[in-house]
């Protein structure tokens, strides 16, 4: 289901952690990758050899999004944890605050995990990112903020995600993304002929494609659903099935 599109970026992405690993070990300093999204640093642990030099790390043990470490200890990470203070009434998201830091031509890969909660939100970034973002930042949206460096032991717990039970007809990517969408079948449809739909971190085309217990669907601009549980069928007939949301 890969496209030839994502073939040629992962075999960039391994050509990068060679480079970084030969770089690392002929100059005895560590190098990095990243962040990484989950579909990259999969296909690095996959393709890279069992026995290099490699870590990674995002900054907190559960971090998603990761740099790739060559010749490196957790604590060589150049990663910043920023703070964001604001009053707990206004409903900013994870959405939120990659918009108001991409706008600001912040490329993506230098910004790892996001995580909100009422009233405060931390954002791990490269090191070199983060003097800019504490000196040009005091709004996201029309919310007003107030940044500074996070105490990662005391990490928000994230309220953007939701539990849900979705009713659908068949496990095809069409009828999954027109359902987590709200939308119709045909507009599923066209998302996912036009790049907008992911599967396990990976672009899939195919408005037939199946899926199973585990899978990660990505619909740019409605969000991240994992397809945990199949709950047998409903009194019609139809399949249930329990997905978690990442709004």
């Amino acid at each position: 289901m890969t496209g030839s599109k994502n073939d040629a970026e992962d075999k960039l992405l391994l050509s990068k952690a060679y480079d970084a690993l030969e770089l690392s070990e002929r100059r005895n300093i560590p190098r990095f990758l990243g962040f990484l999204n989950e579909h990259e640093s999969l296909y690095l642990r996959q393709h890279l050899p069992s026995r290099a030099d490699i870590r990674f790390y995002g900054g907190y043990p559960d971090a998603v999004r990761l740099m790739l470490g060559a010749g490196a200890e957790e604590d060589d990470f150049p990663i910043t944890a920023l703070e964001f203070r604001y009053k707990p009434g206004y409903d900013l998201r994870h959405r939120d605050f990659l918009g108001a830091l991409t706008a600001l031509g912040i490329r993506r890969d230098t910004i790892g995990d996001i995580l909100t909660s009422p009233g405060r939100t931390v954002v791990f970034v490269r090191d070199d990112i983060a003097p800019f973002i504490l000196s040009q930042v005091d709004m996201i949206g029309r919310v007003g903020v107030k940044i500074g460096y996070a105490d990662v032991s005391d990490l928000p717990k994230p309220d953007d995600t939701e539990e849900l039970v979705f009713t659908l007809s068949s496990l095809r990517l069409d009828a999954f993304t027109a359902r987590a969408a709200n939308i119709s079948r045909d507009k599923a449809a066209t998302l996912i002929h036009t790049d907008m739909v992911t599967v396990d971190h990976v672009t899939v085309n195919d408005t037939a494609a199946r899926l199973g217990e585990g899978c990660t669907v990505t619909i740019r601009k409605y969000g991240k659903f994992v397809l945990t549980a199949s709950l047998g069928e409903s009194r019609k007939g139809k399949l249930r099935i329990s997905v978690k949301h990442y709004k």
